[in-house]
């Protein structure tokens, strides 16, 4: 008997299709099969011939191998040009913070944008720490502009917002700033916002997470991400797997100890930015070190099957082990409910 090795069934999937990792839109490819009444006699029987049955479905947590299927195009949000505003990052010494401007300037990503703004504390600083020699070959340098805030700390005034039409945000742990962003993107230009909470493993109290969560009561044509680590850490991009909750309920409350990738949280929150599936939702993401846990299988087996970054976040926003956001309309299609 031969044996096929698991990793090797699931790399197999790399080559079983060379698609675009992105559509502007989602695409169903759902198919309406008509019913008959009509007597079937066939040597098949009741059932009808194999091609007309319909596949059981199978749980990743059973069959992560049968489960994967080839990697397909995902949806990303049609209105990803324009100008996008970048704050909180590139204000100490210790970083360049780079790393959250290249990931929206990746040639390969969903980002079409024209200017990449840099909204920070001391923009003569900013620019000595941004402009460099791979600033230069990417193309960054060309898209990059500088706005300053008025004080130290301080998120943009309307009048800064102006002409913006996608924004990224580092809020650190605090749930005011959140509630901030939520009000001045209500009243501006603004189109989409990606949040980034990072040690949220200090935020102990589900219901006042839940608040800043629900201050994104977003009028039509505006929507928003909000991304939640823990502990920042240098360890590199994708060397853990993840798990996802919610944010702001008592499931989405992280331990004491709970760390996260710094690299991995900006690749959190910049794709997201870009996901169709990603809009509107408020989420924990925590690293999962089990490898009998089925996040840990399933996220593997994505990165071995060949899917993309974001067709990964996709699959785990979309079709996740566990959670299905479709599930939550309160938490995360917030329904406003008292």
């Amino acid at each position: 008997m031969k044996i096929t090795h698991p990793l090797l069934a699931i790399s197999s999937l790399i080559s079983a299709a060379s698609v675009s990792a992105f559509v502007l839109s989602p695409q169903s490819n759902g198919k309406t099969v008509s019913s008959s009444t009509k007597l079937y006699i066939s040597s098949w029987g009741a059932g009808g011939p194999p091609s007309r049955r319909k596949e059981k479905p199978v749980s990743p947590e059973d069959n992560i191998q049968t489960y994967l299927k080839a990697p397909e195009p995902v949806a990303a949000r049609p209105n990803l040009d324009g100008k996008v505003l970048v704050s909180g990052w590139v204000n100490c010494k210790e970083r360049t913070d780079q790393t959250v401007f290249d990931f929206l300037n990746h040639e390969e990503s969903a980002f079409r944008f024209e200017k990449i703004v840099a909204f920070v504390d001391d923009s003569k600083f900013a620019k000595k720490r941004l402009i460099s020699r791979s600033a230069r070959y990417t193309g960054l340098l060309d898209k990059l502009d500088f706005v300053q805030a008025d004080t130290e700390g301080a998120l943009p005034t309307l009048a800064q917002l102006e002409g913006i039409k996608s924004w990224v945000v580092n809020a650190g742990s605090d749930l005011q700033i959140v509630k901030d962003v939520a009000e001045l993107v209500k009243q501006s230009s603004v189109e989409n916002v990606s949040v980034l909470v990072t040690d949220a493993q200090s935020l102990t109290d589900a219901s006042s997470a839940m608040d800043a969560a629900k201050a994104f009561d977003l009028p039509e044509g505006k929507a928003f991400t909000i991304v939640a680590v823990g502990a920042i850490t240098e360890a590199p991009e994708g060397g853990s797997p993840y798990q996802i909750r919610e944010f702001g309920t008592e499931e989405g409350l992280l331990p004491a100890n709970a760390t996260y990738s710094r690299d991995e949280g900006l690749r959190a929150v910049t794709e997201c930015l870009g996901l169709t599936s990603a809009c509107n939702k408020a989420m924990v993401f925590s690293e999962v070190t089990n490898v009998n846990q089925t996040e840990y299988k399933l996220v593997k087996g994505l990165r071995e099957g060949g899917y993309t970054r974001p067709q990964e976040f996709d699959h785990m926003l979309t079709l996740g082990a566990e959670v299905s956001f479709a599930d939550f309309p309160v938490v995360l299609k917030f329904s406003f409910v008292d």
